[in-house]
């Protein structure tokens, strides 16, 4: 059991970003409760190993592992609209007229600074045109609005009707990530990859060309913005020059048929080699727990 403090001060930690995230849902009455519950047994889960390293800022680790908890939520509830904040965060991280800060309780903003960073623009006539969106929302300030917002009202603009109304069964359909090992952790995440990088070459292409997270967009992506990977990883664990991989990822996920023709062979062999990546990877996931 969590002593009494820790279990109040993780309790408190959860509920305030629970209400800062969920504010425009018409939640369940029970989900709160199920978010804490599952933040907590993760929490749990951390402490009993006698492997980790010490958690040195207790609240943050607890924001930080809410914020993933809700992510999953989310994913699964407003698939729509996850798939909307992933093009937001595309053009945060690739066009130098916005600012984009994670704190480390969780919340993610952004702003137009008075003076751009740098020259990068985004090059795509979709990521363009969500840009100018952006802008005209974003005032030449360098106040910092919270990007979910900033999803929220592009997703009315453009009419992305997600439903609002969550229901906290959902939670447990949000821990499925392609390719199908859960992940409870960073490092985890991490050795994960490193499998991923030792798979055979047509079976690593197959699985990466097409991984796509419970929103449908590419894992390639989510791996670039959550600076898991380095790009400099990704474009070799692809095969492309550095300099060509952002022009790949806004083509990804890829259809079977079109990474057939990008290794050469039929649409069946393409499934095959993914599935046959899929059963190595949860071979040798479980082998390490």
């Amino acid at each position: 059991m969590l002593d009494e403090a820790l279990f109040s001060r993780a309790t408190a930690v959860i509920d305030s970003v629970v209400r800062r995230r969920c504010r425009t849902w018409r939640l369940a009455a029970d989900t709160p409760s199920e978010v804490r519950s599952e933040v907590l047994l993760r929490l749990m889960r951390r402490l009993r190993d006698r492997d980790s390293d010490p958690i040195e800022k207790l609240d943050e680790y607890v924001a930080g592992i809410t914020t993933r908890v809700i992510d999953d939520l989310i994913r699964t509830a407003l698939p729509e609209w996850t798939r909307l904040k992933h093009r937001v965060r595309y053009v945060l991280d690739h066009d130098d007229r916005f600012a984009m800060t994670i704190y480390a309780d969780g919340r993610a903003l952004c702003s137009v600074p008075a003076k751009p960073r740098g020259l990068r623009r985004v090059r795509n006539r979709a990521a363009s045109e969500l840009a100018k969106m952006m802008l005209e929302l974003l005032p030449h300030r360098e106040d910092e609005l919270a990007i979910d917002d900033i999803v929220s009202q592009i997703a009315t603009r453009i009419g992305v009707l997600d439903p609002v109304h969550v229901e906290p069964e959902l939670l447990t359909m949000g821990h499925a990530a392609d390719p199908g090992v859960p992940i409870e952790s960073m490092q985890s995440l991490l050795e994960l990859w490193r499998e991923i990088v030792e798979l055979p070459r047509r079976q690593r292409l197959a699985l990466l060309l097409n991984a796509r997270d419970a929103a449908g967009d590419s894992v390639m992506r989510m791996l670039i913005e959550s600076h898991v990977v380095s790009a400099r990883e990704l474009a070799m664990a692809v095969e492309v020059r550095e300099s060509d991989l952002e022009r790949l990822v806004a083509r990804l996920p890829m259809m079977d048929f079109a990474i057939a023709d990008w290794l050469q062979v039929t649409r069946q062999q393409v499934i095959n080699l993914r599935s046959a990546a899929r059963d190595r990877l949860a071979r040798r996931t479980s082998r390490k727990r």
